[in-house]
């Protein structure tokens, strides 16, 4: 939860699961987030550049454009958000690479929504 006095933080989740859109919505409204959602890496990158989120949690394997792509498309053109990446893949880039992206947390599915908001509250601490 938001402490008095402290400003809200946005988060956009980009992620083709409807139903974890939605959970994961859900999760971090009730910690006082302010949530953006989009269903691909396309209108991810779309919504980071017109939203100026403070964290974005992405999914790998999208339609259109994946998440991976989705954060080299934005370091190419602005500094790295904080992101956390959840996936289902086994194939992602050194570790490395990824905080190259702004990539600071990794999370294989299924994971424990608990520990998403923890990570979620310690990207945005810097942001």
């Amino acid at each position: 939860m938001l402490r008095p006095g402290e400003a809200v933080k946005r988060v956009l989740i980009v992620e083709d699961d409807a139903h974890l859109r939605r959970m994961f919505r859900a999760l971090l409204e009730n910690e006082g987030f302010e949530v953006r959602e989009a269903e691909d890496g396309s209108q991810g990158l779309a919504l980071v550049l017109s939203e100026a989120p403070d964290c974005i949690i992405t999914d790998t394997m999208m339609p259109r454009m994946d998440g991976l792509a989705m954060l080299r498309r934005l370091a190419a053109v602005r500094p790295p958000v904080p992101s956390i990446m959840v996936t289902a893949a086994f194939d992602l880039p050194d570790d490395r690479q990824l905080k190259e992206l702004g990539v600071v947390k990794v999370f294989g599915k299924p994971f424990a929504f608990d520990r998403l908001v923890e990570a979620v509250r310690q990207a945005v601490q810097g942001s």
